[in-house]
C-alpha cells in the first residue's frame, strides 16, 4: 500500500507546489490594460499607472521603438502565463540595427512575467541600478540570442537592490559572429546575467545554456561583480556556457560599495554547472575577491577533468583577499585553480568537505542521468563503489533542501541533488523485497562504515535492529509480496547472520 511506503528523503517525485506568476496583491489600483499589438504596447507603457498591469495577447511582436519603462511599480505579463506564447522580438542577435535592447526596468518595483524575448544586438533585459530600478522582478521569461547580456544589471554610483530573477531560461541557439572593427577578446563579449553595484539580489531556478562567444569563449552566464552584496543564487543549471558562475573579476573593483572586494555576503547553493570545453578559457566556477561567502552542494562538472581550472580562486594584495569562504558538500569534476594569498589547491578543497576529482576516476558519468545534457540528478551508481556522494554530506542549516526542493534529511548528499530513494530499497529497484533483505542481513550488527546499499537505511554507517524495522514498514512496496510481521523478519535477518558468520568461521579455518 502506497500509505505505508516511508521514504527516508523526499525525492522528484514529492510533491511540489509551484506557482509561476502569482505575485503578492499590488497596492492601490491596480488597472488592467489588454494588449494585442506593439503599438498598444508601447502605448500602454507610456500612459499605464503605477500598480497597473499590462497584459499581452499570445502572439509575436516586433520591438520597433524602445520600451524603456520609466513608470514605477508596473507589471507586464503574458495573458497566458506560458513565456513561450508571447515574444518580443528584434532584428537579430548580429544584426546592428533597429531597437538594440528588449526591455528596460528604468524604475523601482517593474515586473516581467511570462513572455519570451529574443533577437537583440544589445541586451534583451536592463536593469538600470543608477538609483531608480530596485525591487525588479523577472518572473517565468525566456530570453534567447541576445548580442551581449541576456540580463544586464547596470549602474554607475546607485545600487540595485532587491531585485528577484526567477525561472529565467537563457539560450543561444545560433552563432555568435564576429563584431566588425572589435578586437578578439570582444569576440566573447557575450552572457547570461551580468550585474554591478547590487544588493540583496535572488537569482533562482534559472537556466542557462549554450552562451558562447565567436571565439569559443564568453562572459559568464551568472557574473556578479564590482559591487555585490548579500546575494543568493540557487538551483540554477548552466549547460556548456562560456564561463559558469563568476563572482567578481580578477581586474579589481572600482567604485565598489564593498570596497576593497567585489562581493560581501552571499549563499551560492544546488547548482549544477556543466562546463563548456570549447576553449582552455572555459571555467566552470569562479570566485575573486570575495568575503564572507558560503558555497554549498553544488555539482560542477568538467568531462575533462585534467583541465587545470574548473573552479578557480583569485585575490590580489592589492584588493580584497578571499576572507571567511565556506566551501562544503560541493562535489567537483575537475581541478581547483589557486591564485589566491591562502590555500585552494584541489586538495585543500576537498579537504574542507567536498569531493573534488582531478583524474576521472571517482566522480563518474554513470552517476548521473545525463550529464552530456546538463541534468545532474544522481542515479543508482552513485550508491556503489569505493567513493559515493550518498549520505556523506554534513548537515548545513542553510541547505535544507535540494536542487528540486525536496527535503535533504539527516544524511545529505554532497551535490545538489538528493538521490531518490525508498526506504528499504537496498538494491534501488523500486521494491522492498527478499534481495533488500539479503544486502541487508549481509552486514547485520555492522557497527561502522556502512552505506545504503548495505542495508543502511537511517544514515547512522552501522546496519542495525532500527534499519531492519525501516525495511520491515516498506516491506513489499512496488511488488505483490505479503507484508510479514516484524518478528519474522527478525528472525530472518538473524538466521542470515547466522549463516554469515558460519561462513566466516569455516572460511578462517581454511585459512
Amino acid at each position: 500500500m502506497i500509505s505505508r511506503c516511508l521514504l527516508v528523503r523526499a525525492g522528484r517525485m514529492g510533491l511540489v507546489l509551484v506557482a509561476v506568476g502569482l505575485l503578492s496583491p499590488l497596492p492601490g489600483r491596480a488597472d488592467p490594460h489588454y494588449v494585442n499589438s506593439f503599438a498598444a504596447l508601447r502605448n500602454a507603457m507610456l500612459t499605464a499607472d503605477p500598480y497597473d498591469e499590462i497584459i499581452i495577447a499570445p502572439g509575436s511582436y516586433h520591438v520597433t521603438s524602445p520600451l524603456y519603462v520609466t513608470t514605477p511599480n508596473l507589471t507586464f505579463r503574458g495573458a497566458t502565463g506560458h513565456r513561450d506564447d508571447v515574444v518580443l522580438y528584434g532584428n537579430g542577435m548580429n544584426v546592428n540595427s533597429g531597437v538594440l535592447e528588449g526591455f528596460w526596468a528604468a524604475a523601482d518595483g517593474i515586473r516581467l512575467e511570462s513572455v519570451t524575448i529574443r533577437d537583440f544586438w544589445h541586451h534583451g533585459i536592463h536593469i538600470c541600478g543608477d538609483g531608480y530600478a530596485d525591487n525588479v522582478v523577472i518572473s517565468n521569461v525566456k530570453t534567447v540570442n541576445c548580442g551581449e547580456r541576456h540580463v544586464k544589471g547596470s549602474a554607475s554610483s546607485g545600487i540595485s537592490s532587491n531585485v528577484l530573477i526567477e525561472n529565467l531560461r537563457m539560450e543561444q541557439t545560433i552563432p555568435y559572429l564576429p563584431r566588425p572593427g572589435h578586437s578578439v577578446d570582444e569576440y566573447n563579449y557575450i552572457g547570461g546575467i551580468d550585474a554591478m553595484h547590487t544588493d540583496n539580489w535572488i537569482i533562482r531556478d534559472c537556466v542557462a545554456k549554450g552562451i558562447m562567444g565567436a571565439a569559443g569563449g564568453a562572459r559568464a552566464a551568472f557574473f556578479l561583480w564590482n559591487g555585490v552584496s548579500n546575494l543568493l543564487m540557487e538551483r540554477n543549471t548552466i549547460v556548456a556556457c562560456g564561463h559558469g558562475i563568476s563572482i567578481g573579476n580578477p581586474s579589481g573593483p572600482n567604485n565598489s560599495h564593498v570596497n576593497p572586494w567585489h562581493a560581501v555576503g552571499g549563499i551560492i547553493r544546488n547548482n549544477t554547472i556543466l562546463r563548456a570545453d570549447e576553449s582552455d578559457d572555459n571555467w566552470a566556477f569562479e570566485l575573486d575577491n570575495t568575503k564572507d561567502f558560503k558555497v554549498y552542494n553544488n555539482t560542477i562538472y568538467s568531462a575533462d577533468t585534467t583541465y587545470r581550472r574548473t573552479v578557480q580562486i583569485y585575490d590580489d594584495p592589492s584588493e580584497g583577499l578571499t576572507t571567511n569562504l565556506d566551501l562544503k558538500n560541493n562535489l567537483i569534476r575537475g581541478r581547483v585553480k589557486d591564485l589566491s594569498s591562502g590555500d585552494w589547491s584541489s586538495a585543500a578543497v576537498a579537504a574542507m568537505g567536498n569531493i573534488v576529482d582531478t583524474d576521472g576516476t571517482v566522480v563518474l558519468p554513470e552517476w548521473f542521468a545525463d550529464w552530456a545534457g546538463g541534468d545532474f540528478h544522481l542515479t543508482a551508481a552513485s550508491t556503489a563503489g569505493a567513493v559515493t556522494p550518498v549520505n556523506i554530506a554534513a548537515v548545513l542549516a542553510d541547505v535544507l533542501e535540494d536542487y528540486d526542493q525536496a527535503l535533504r534529511g539527516n544524511s545529505p548528499d554532497l551535490g545538489a541533488d538528493e538521490i531518490i530513494l525508498i526506504a528499504g530499497d537496498a538494491t534501488l529497484d523500486w521494491q522492498v523485497e527478499l534481495a533488500d533483505l539479503s544486502a541487508l542481513a549481509l552486514h547485520f550488527d555492522t557497527p561502522a562504515g556502512m552505506r545504503w546499499n548495505h542495508g543502511d537505511f537511517d544514515g547512522d554507517s552501522a546496519v542495525t535492529l532500527a534499519d531492519l524495522s525501516i525495511l520491515a514498514f516498506n516491506w513489499g512496496v512496488g511488488t505483490a509480496a505479503p507484508v510479514p510481521e516484524p518478528a519474522t523478519l527478525v528472525l530472518l535477518a538473524t538466521g542470515a547472520l547466522a549463516i554469515r558468520r558460519r561462513r566466516a568461521k569455516c572460511f578462517s579455518k581454511r585459512r
